[in-house]
């Protein structure tokens, strides 16, 4: 080789070298490898996933501003790809929403996810609908309607309110009645919202159940009257069969069609309580507290569930909510909570989660329980929770805690937050732990005995405040906000003002 090709040959190989070295950082960061800096070594790169509401949103890391193409509009997320291993602050804001932040760790090859962010409002529409006077409302689980009671002196009344309409309709008029004072007992409405199962009490304070037509089209029922049987108490409709109900008298269960009054049957004796899904029934049986399920008609031997009770049977005066034969909750009247739960692989979970809950309520899906006193909310998780941040099956976490009383705690629909009334205001805390949870006002009220009714049906949350006549009445938001879907179904209706 002579010495005018030594340049030319080092140019080549050069251009060679820089060729795989170009080609080989394209591919490794195709692959999501990135070059530290800091420790001179290519690394595996994580991600950070996001999934918002509202989704138009402003994502920052570490101070920066992510670039609006990180959006993913397949699946309406955020998706910020190439993130070097380590600890951020990740912050996403919105105009005319509250911010959420988050210290977060992004590792080496994997996403890091957060499928429920919900930013607040600053501000919100409110619905103002003419209710005044009204005490306490049931939304239908079927109709776009509620139910809501009413006391004028010595007149206890009933009316069904349509928010889509604002029709008001009178169903029920009693002297001498007062609405019930137990506070775990609702109005019932019927499976096809067409009629309703009311509980009052007299001066005498004797309970009682009165049956109303939603359209006035029947006489008003008096249950006491109709069956003679007194002390009643836990009355509610079969999900299946029209016209049904079932009710208890003296600890026994009855159950009366009420076209046929003549085949009233006895389903089962000495119960403490009972509850409905929607395939069976299932009663809680004394003195041992042990949980039976029949069908509806009763007709089926019943089937034993439980092999013991609570360990507290000192009162035994539990009320049982079912989510199915594998995931059940006893509740009395002295706060014992108890969670019977029949692991996915089959272990059997059966013991107290709180001695001073004053309510619980599962999740849709049934693989989480919130439970809750005056001054403290908390999840039991029933079954393993795969989605970050994952939670194991039988583990329970306390949510927050206030000195002062909290009341009208219930999920939201995403049942990944929790809303509830604290200090005239309407709050909104996340259960995912990592770093803090992000607590949010969502309203400011004038009261602090208002009611709080979230309702998925038409996506607003209705709740009841005082007018300027120191009477409640009825309003209601869209939350967490109004979507385009909801718009076409549900058209604005009422007087709207702004409430922060």
């Amino acid at each position: 080789m002579n010495d005018s090709q030594i340049p030319k040959t080092i140019f080549f190989w050069t251009l060679v070298v820089l060729f795989w070295l170009t080609a080989a950082s394209i591919i490794g960061y195709a692959f999501g490898y990135r070059f530290n800096f800091k420790s001179g070594i290519f690394v595996y790169a994580g991600s950070i996933t996001m999934k918002t509401t509202p989704q138009q949103v402003d994502v920052y890391v570490d101070g920066i501003l992510m670039p609006s193409k990180s959006f993913n509009r397949i699946n309406n997320s955020y998706h910020i790809g190439g993130v070097n291993p380590g600890n951020y602050m990740l912050e996403i804001k919105s105009p005319g929403y509250k911010s959420w932040s988050k210290k977060i760790s992004v590792h080496s090859g994997i996403s890091t996810e957060f499928w429920n962010v919900v930013l607040a409002q600053d501000s919100y529409a409110r619905e103002d609908y003419e209710s005044a006077g009204i005490q306490k409302f049931f939304i239908s689980p079927r109709k776009n309607l509620a139910a809501f009671s009413q006391q004028v002196e010595n007149i206890f009344f009933v009316k069904i309110f349509d928010p889509g309409t604002l029709e008001m309709n009178q169903v029920f008029a009693a002297d001498d009645y007062i609405f019930t004072t137990n506070e775990k007992e609702n109005i019932e409405w019927s499976p096809e919202a067409h009629r309703l199962i009311i509980p009052a009490i007299n001066k005498e304070n004797e309970k009682n159940y009165f049956i109303a037509s939603v359209d006035n089209s029947e006489a008003i029922v008096n249950l006491r009257d109709l069956t003679g049987d007194n002390n009643l108490s836990h009355s509610r409709w079969d999900p299946k069969s029209k016209d049904v109900l079932f009710y208890m008298s003296e600890n026994n269960l009855y159950r009366l069609d009420l076209n046929d009054l003549q085949n009233k049957k006895l389903v089962a004796q000495n119960i403490a309580s009972y509850d409905l899904t929607p395939k069976n029934l299932f009663y809680l049986q004394l003195p041992e507290g042990i949980i039976y399920e029949t069908s509806f008609d009763a007709t089926d031997t019943a089937t034993q569930i439980t092999t013991a009770g609570p360990e507290n049977m000192n009162d035994p005066s539990y009320q049982i909510i079912i989510y199915d034969e594998d995931r059940i909750v006893f509740l009395n009247k002295s706060n014992d909570l108890y969670i019977y739960n029949k692991g996915e692989e089959g272990d059997i979970y059966f013991k107290q989660l709180s001695d001073n809950a004053t309510g619980s309520q599962f999740s849709d899906d049934g693989k989480k329980l919130l439970f809750w006193n005056n001054n403290e909310i908390s999840t039991y998780f029933v079954r393993k929770w795969e989605v970050q941040p994952i939670r194991n099956e039988d583990e329970t976490m306390s949510i927050t805690k206030f000195s002062d009383t909290i009341g009208n705690v219930q999920w939201t629909r995403d049942y990944e937050h929790i809303l509830f009334t604290n200090n005239n205001k309407i709050k909104l805390i996340e259960i995912d732990n990592r770093d803090h949870r992000n607590m949010m006002d969502v309203l400011s009220l004038n009261d602090s005995t208002s009611l709080l009714v979230n309702n998925f049906t038409d996506g607003k949350l209705y709740y009841t405040e005082k007018n300027d006549l120191g009477q409640n009445s009825l309003h209601a938001i869209y939350f967490p906000e109004r979507t385009t879907f909801l718009q076409n179904f549900f058209p604005t209706t009422g007087t709207s003002t702004v409430q922060n």
